[in-house]
């Protein structure tokens, strides 16, 4: 997922103001993009039942009128999540497995179990498995998206007074 903050009708305004002004708006960008990142970071730690930005990577880049919020990360596994039996039993719980991921949620998962590295599958049928994860860091930052672009234009909004 990437996020871009450019302001539209700021940079043919600094072109004709002095280089002091193009830098004190890169700065309020700038601020911006970390108060995004931040906000993002809260948002989804409030959702999910772990803190999962260590699960991914969020890198910010400001260069001239122009800043980047990217995030990368794979899907995760269930085990990093609260999961119980957490580790392979001596015998087949009976309802399967209990995982929780969001706060305030949680189920079963009736034909799932752990392996004995700790990873969770699903039997499907017959011989057939199916490797169960869940939300990746980017889809995480999906669902929050919304509220980060608002508190992005509310802080580019506010720099940009101060700044002209």
């Amino acid at each position: 997922m990437l996020i871009t903050i450019r302001p539209h009708g700021v940079e043919e305004a600094t072109r004709a103001l002095d280089i002091k002004v193009r830098g004190k708006v890169t700065q309020a960008i700038r601020e911006a993009i970390r108060a995004g990142k931040v906000e993002g970071k809260s948002l989804t730690d409030a959702r999910y039942v772990r803190k999962i930005s260590p699960l991914g990577k969020i890198a910010t880049r400001t260069s001239g009128l122009r800043g980047e919020i990217k995030i990368t990360g794979a899907r995760n596994l269930i085990k990093h999540f609260k999961l119980s039996p957490a580790t392979r039993p001596p015998h087949r719980p009976p309802g399967g497995l209990r995982v929780q991921i969001l706060r305030g949620g949680g189920g079963q998962l009736p034909h799932a179990f752990v392996n004995r590295r700790g990873v969770v599958f699903e039997n499907i049928g017959g011989r057939s498995l199916r490797h169960l994860s869940t939300v990746s860091l980017p889809g995480a930052w999906e669902v929050v998206g919304s509220k980060v672009e608002a508190a992005l234009l509310e802080h580019i909004e506010k720099n940009m007074e101060a700044v002209l």
